[in-house]
């Protein structure tokens, strides 16, 4: 653990991830239920009415495997539904900047592991979608702090206790 910043925040963990489109695109034509199983309405919803929704998908994907990296937890340690990326409204710079959610085993875990603020930043090319993300230790939010740099905790966590697992079908 490296400390650092004001208030003695540190840093937990880092993640980074990166899924070819291309492939993610074909799993969801062979595996229509997939989309169902491993990502929220709110997320299939937002990636619908985006230009391109595989590469969508497929970036929020490599967000919720880079969540796992930075919590130093296994592949399907817990369901891909319990992290949820979001985008900010509003007019300004940060207008449709990603943000995390965490709920249920994925709070859970993120709370035993310290971690209570989560930093994301998504990138995509037409063949390839990366995600990046760090996780901070818990600590105070800075008054006016984007919702981009805060996450659900495990006080949140009984909002998802019946998430199912993503597994393809």
């Amino acid at each position: 653990m490296i400390a650092g910043g004001a208030g003695g925040a540190g840093i937990v963990g880092v993640g980074v991830d990166a899924v070819s489109v291309d492939r993610f695109r074909r799993l969801l034509e062979r595996r229509p239920r997939f989309a169902s199983r491993c990502f929220t309405e709110s997320e299939q919803s937002d990636a619908g009415s985006s230009a391109d929704r595989a590469q969508s998908l497929a970036a929020r994907f490599a967000a919720k495997e880079a969540v796992m990296k930075a919590l130093g937890a296994g592949i399907g340690a817990f369901a891909l539904t319990d992290v949820e990326v979001r985008r900010t409204g509003g007019k300004d710079a940060t207008r449709h900047a990603p943000y995390l959610i965490l709920t249920g085993t994925a709070a859970e875990v993120a709370g035993a592991n310290g971690a209570g603020r989560f930093h994301l930043s998504l990138t995509h090319t037409d063949d390839v979608a990366i995600a990046f993300v760090v996780a901070e230790q818990a600590g105070p939010v800075a008054d006016g702090a984007s919702p981009a740099t805060a996450t659900a905790t495990p006080a949140t966590a009984a909002a998802a206790a019946g998430s199912a697992a993503c597994a393809p079908s």
